[in-house]
């Protein structure tokens, strides 16, 4: 049986559609049986229904240029 970090680590796949049977076939084993890894996978569900449904939406320009600047930032402290 899997453990939860498994089923962690497998969960984009598996909300995906991708993944072998055998491996979609034990993480559903997986959430079947514990709660916690159910309501994981449920409300990741939900999240995921629900910012398919909103409509695209324009970003204040000093929003975004701000925005722009802290990734600027972040990526150069990667490098």
């Amino acid at each position: 049986m899997l453990t939860c970090q498994e089923v962690l680590d497998n969960l984009s796949c598996y909300l995906d559609g991708e993944g072998s049977e055998e491996l979609r076939r034990e993480l559903e084993r997986h959430i079947a049986r514990c709660a916690q890894c159910f309501v994981i996978v449920d409300t990741t569900k939900q999240s995921l229904r629900i910012i398919a449904d909103c409509e695209p939406f324009e970003v204040p320009l000093a929003t975004s240029a701000r925005l722009y600047e802290r990734l600027a930032h972040f990526f150069a402290g990667l490098l």
